[in-house]
């Protein structure tokens, strides 16, 4: 593991709150192009009630996280190797092979899946139809299969091209879009499968974080807590799919967290109208699956399929590391085989490609994020991952392959954000040391002002609005200190990100 930096020492060490007098510095007109850049990005991914109070971008190169060993590695920022991300097409008949410069986004995926499954077009989109994906007058297909690889950078198709020669192959054979980043901000599993799912901005579909903290209940809280998709505040492609066909299509999710699976299948049942559709996502407190029976079904035969039962047949270990915890056993590439095997089961059971409906199998592959945050995406780890990943997508393809039959099945692949590599010496960073230093400037005393950064990722710190009055302080002295810290390239407060969200456009029509 990398080397550690601990904070030592501090900006000041008095009593009284910090004062105004610390200027932000900015030097070229390429810095301020930047910083409107990242407000913007935040602006993108700013929901009322559920962001922070503060939005940090940490330094190039930079790694802020928190002090678990299965988390060396996070990500949320804008920097490259969390922005640009795959984005490919596959499909005979369906797609037009090649490899396209123009600009993509999530928001885009949603979109195109629409116009080629012939779906009505939802009004919140903010994506476009990347109509150079799609053979023009292509029936529509009978199956669609979408596959976001958590974590996955872009340059993994270079990288680890050796052990994936199923991926690098639809490649080759699919529209490859190139030039896809991610243009909000932070960049997370929640937030981007929802975006993916959602064919829009974070500002619309409500997802603003992993994790944020209620101030109502005083504590920090996951998103979708207690497996509760209604925090979507926008309709999924599958949600208008759902509708669309009155239930009749098959839609099915999968995932190895809820924050992944929901954004991408959408309320199910848990919306007027919907009807129940397939989804599960893995569990921790048992190495099983779980779902929520008001908003879902899910399958019987997805019980016999345990973690458990994979960490005990290797003898607890992978390359040497300890995998016999349902926590610690998702840092493997065992776990993607759990996976795969799981997905596997849900292909060859249900009834995919039956009739002329099309069908919907929206999977999140969780196994690139679980080893590339504990090991970081070049470690040797990362390529007995990725290979195991591509032989799950093999097995997939073939099941799906065989159902819907030539020309019948439409895949895109994408990710919902990228990770950082291994920092040079001494530039990584803890949570806690930050929210100490803050506290020794600002509430030396009471060191209450921080009510929650425990979630690195997010890049967003919520504050107490009852200190900072007590304290007589604003979030924009503390943004202004925050920028003059060594480990950070950038500072905003929640009045300037919802300024910067005045400023952006309406969604499509």
């Amino acid at each position: 593991m990398a080397t550690v930096t601990l904070l030592a020492g501090c900006a000041g060490t008095s009593s009284r709150p910090a004062t105004t007098t610390m200027q932000r510095q900015v030097d070229t007109p390429e810095d301020l192009r930047r910083r409107d850049r990242w407000l913007e990005m935040f602006a993108r991914g700013y929901f009322p009630g559920r962001s922070g109070q503060l939005f940090v971008i940490p330094k190039e190169g930079t790694v802020i996280t928190e002090r678990d060993p299965l988390y060396g590695f996070t990500h949320g920022s804008p920097w490259d190797y969390d922005t640009h991300i795959p984005l490919l097409f596959h499909g005979q008949g369906l797609v037009t092979r090649g490899s396209f410069a123009a600009p993509a986004t999530q928001q885009d995926v949603a979109a195109t899946l629409a116009a080629a499954i012939g779906a009505p077009a939802l009004p919140t989109f903010t994506g476009q139809v990347l109509r150079d994906a799609l053979v023009p007058g292509a029936a529509a297909p009978r199956v669609v299969v979408l596959l976001v690889m958590d974590g996955m950078r872009a340059d993994a198709f270079e990288h680890y091209a050796a052990v994936m020669p199923t991926l690098s192959r639809l490649k080759a054979e699919g529209a490859w879009f190139g030039n896809t980043r991610i243009n909000y901000l932070p960049t997370l599993t929640s937030v981007g499968h929802a975006t993916i799912g959602t064919g829009t901005d974070p500002r619309f579909h409500g997802l603003a974080a992993n994790n944020l903290f209620n101030r109502v209940t005083r504590k920090p809280q996951p998103a979708y807590e207690k497996l509760d998709p209604r925090e979507l505040m926008a309709l999924t492609l599958a949600d208008s799919w759902n509708l669309f066909t009155d239930g009749r299509a098959i839609i099915a999710g999968q995932g190895g967290a809820i924050r992944a699976a929901a954004g991408l299948v959408g309320r199910g049942a848990c919306l007027v109208n919907g009807r129940p559709v397939l989804a599960a996502s893995y569990a921790t407190r048992d190495a099983g699956w779980e779902t929520n029976p008001e908003c879902y079904r899910m399958p019987a035969y997805l019980s016999a399929i345990n973690g458990k039962t994979y960490w005990e047949a290797a003898g607890g270990r992978w390359m040497g590391h300890d995998i016999s915890t349902p926590g610690l056993f998702r840092a493997s590439s065992l776990y993607q085989r759990f996976e795969g095997d799981a997905l596997v089961a849900v292909a060859t059971q249900e009834a995919f490609g039956a009739d002329g409906i099309t069908d919907l199998l929206l999977v999140n592959m969780k196994g690139p994020d679980y080893v590339s945050h504990a090991y970081g995406p070049d470690a040797p780890e990362m390529r007995a991952l990725y290979e195991e990943l591509d032989r799950q997508v093999t097995r997939l393809l073939e099941v799906i392959d065989r159902k819907a039959g030539p020309g019948g099945r439409l895949l895109a692949l994408t990710a919902d954000h990228g990770m950082p590599s291994e920092p040079p010496p001494g530039r990584r960073y803890f949570t806690p040391q930050i929210v100490d230093r803050l506290h020794t400037q600002f509430d030396p005393g009471g060191k209450a002002l921080v009510t929650y950064y425990g979630d690195a990722a997010n890049n967003q710190i919520f504050l107490d609005p009852a200190r900072l009055e007590a304290l007589k302080i604003t979030p924009a002295q503390i943004a202004r200190w925050l920028e003059t810290e060594d480990y950070l390239a950038a500072a905003f407060t929640e009045d300037e990100v919802r300024a910067a969200q005045r400023r952006l456009p309406a969604p499509r029509r």
